[in-house]
């Protein structure tokens, strides 16, 4: 079981049916910004992934228009699961094509995540998850990005071993995405107030050395 309630399957557009030989298959609606259906997604029992119709935009994302935060994973199901265990508050959305498609899928869509004013990547803790993440990042707006940390490979598995509680964290206490070179406003008051600190020392240190001492001063510190 994927711990996923009817409720969130029914929000979302996701159902479980069978195909015309009789196997069951799972299927993911892909809706425009309207709500209609424009396309599915198939997830069969061996992990095959067909598609019916036209297949654009994110999942989900016709649910939400924009908002404070933003969360995107890499598969639909991981997506629902995070929605569900924070009663879906906050925008959770998922890229249509796994790690492999992400950077393509969010810069399709970029004018959609720009309405947002944060955008955390959930997405799975493998190496590729990884590698995926850094790729979105680096194209995403800076000042904007932020990646989560899970404890188990992806949301739904958090789900299914009862630590939700652990997906609502990784929200709140992800780590902003900066590149190389970037440097934000908060960290240069921080080195402004250190140098400061520095400085008043020295300056205190100087007062406490008498005639004759010899005192050198150095800028870079």
């Amino acid at each position: 079981s994927r711990k996923l309630t009817e409720q969130t399957c029914r929000k979302f557009g996701y159902f479980v049916t069978k195909d015309s030989k009789g196997n069951p298959i799972q299927v993911a609606n892909y809706k425009d910004a309207k709500g209609k259906t424009t396309g599915q997604k198939i997830r069969t029992r061996d992990k095959q992934f067909p598609t019916i119709g036209k297949i654009t935009g994110l999942f989900g994302m016709h649910l939400w228009s924009a908002g404070k935060k933003l969360v995107i994973t890499e598969g639909e199901i991981d997506a629902m699961s995070v929605s569900q265990v924070q009663q879906h508050k906050f925008a959770t959305i998922s890229v249509r094509n796994g790690s492999a498609g992400a950077k393509k899928n969010l810069l399709e869509n970029i004018d959609y995540l720009n309405n947002f004013k944060e955008i955390i990547l959930m997405f799975d803790q493998d190496e590729a998850g990884r590698k995926a993440a850094i790729e979105c990042a680096e194209v995403l707006p800076i000042g904007k990005v932020k990646i989560a940390v899970l404890p188990h490979k992806d949301a739904n598995e958090c789900l299914v071993k009862g630590e939700a509680g652990a997906i609502i964290n990784a929200i709140h206490q992800a780590a902003d995405y900066r590149p190389d070179g970037i440097v934000q406003m908060s960290d240069m008051q921080n080195i402004a107030n250190n140098r400061f600190h520095k400085v008043f020392c020295q300056i205190h240190i100087s007062s406490q050395i008498h005639k004759g001492d010899l005192w050198l001063y150095h800028p870079k510190f």
